[in-house]
């Protein structure tokens, strides 16, 4: 069985994904559309997707002309069983149209469509699905009430080659080491803020926070969350490995487009083997059904909560040890991806 997947391969996210089709004996060949261009191109069209539309088109029409020109090119070459759509890739319809005449034709959504304006047609080629992962269950019930067929919530769980509890060296455990840590990315809109806010909670603890991008624009509000600020520039799942592994706890808050659902780095915090302290959500629940579960439901509170498990180790121990289990056992990606092939008939 083949499958071309059409995704953004500099993610740490993707290895999991691809390290679940592999485990299936898929043969795969992983595309991102950024490969067809130069750095130079590339930069272009990353930096001004929010410019007006009648701008826009001058340049953007011919970078995506060509991207969907490659992927047919590449599906006729390849002559998958299967095409695999990360979020949506700035594929059209009709390449949709023409991957369906032959193949299968899967999504895995990393962002909310409603919420994602890299391409007008992310929502209608959802429509050609014949499988969709979400990590949402309220994403799912929209998207279904709206009529795009074949939603199915999952979770990729964490790859074990990428996140793993290590012997740290002496010397990099001392640079690194630290009480709570998080590893994530800026954003210049109220989801900044949001982030800012959260990790503000933590500002009485032996925390570090790394970040790609700048949050300047928030410090004069939450200069406590400011000084714990570690400017990081990388997507490097080698390097969250190793700081998770020289922490305790990692506060994972819920990003305003997830409703119910979890966000991966939930999943990659277990893999290392430390405790996420995550923001409350009803799917985090349902997985983790029948566990005590390390949540913030208010704000006001998370400095208690964060105080409370790291005061208790044997009881953050089992509780790590406990929901790394239950991924184990039902969450992992050559799971995911065996569900979803099974109902796929491949």
């Amino acid at each position: 069985m083949k499958c071309l997947l059409l995704a953004p391969l500099q993610y740490p996210f993707l290895q999991s994904i691809i390290a679940g089709l592999e485990a299936n004996r898929v043969e795969l060949r992983a595309v991102d559309y950024q490969s067809f261009f130069s750095p130079r191109v590339n930069a272009r069209y990353n930096n001004y997707t929010t410019l007006p539309m009648r701008l826009r088109r001058l340049w953007e029409e011919p970078y995506v002309r060509k991207t969907n020109a490659e992927y047919l090119r590449l599906f006729e070459e390849f002559q998958p069983d299967l095409v695999f759509i990360y979020n949506n890739q700035l594929a059209r319809p009709a390449t949709l149209e023409a991957f369906k005449r032959t193949a299968k034709v899967a999504f895995m959504l990393g962002d909310n469509p409603l919420y994602t304006p890299s391409n007008i047609y992310n929502l209608h080629i959802l429509f050609y699905a014949d499988y969709v992962i979400s990590p949402d269950s309220l994403w799912c019930e929209q998207l279904t009430q709206m009529g795009v067929p074949n939603m199915v919530f999952d979770c990729f769980g964490f790859n074990s080659q990428v996140y793993y509890p290590m012997e740290v060296p002496e010397a990099e455990r001392q640079r690194y080491r630290s009480e709570l840590i998080y590893v994530g990315s800026a954003s210049k809109t109220n989801w900044g803020y949001k982030r800012m806010l959260f990790l503000d909670l933590f500002k009485n603890f032996d925390f570090k926070a790394y970040i790609s991008g700048s949050m300047e624009r928030w410090y004069s509000l939450f200069p406590g969350a400011a000084s714990k600020i570690v400017p990081h520039d990388r997507f490097d799942a080698a390097f969250n490995n190793l700081v998770y592994n020289c922490s305790q706890i990692a506060p994972v808050e819920l990003v305003p487009s997830l409703f119910r659902g979890i966000h991966v780095r939930v999943f990659d915090i277990l893999g290392a083997g430390i405790l996420p302290l995550c923001e409350y959500s009803a799917d985090l629940e349902r997985v983790f059904e029948g566990m005590e579960l390390p949540t913030i439901r208010n704000y006001r509170e998370a400095e208690e909560v964060a105080r409370f498990w790291l005061t208790d180790q044997a009881r953050r121990q089992r509780c790590v040890a406990a929901m790394r289990a239950r991924v184990l056992e039902r969450y992992t990606p050559p799971m995911v991806i065996r569900r979803m092939l099974d109902a796929l008939a491949l």
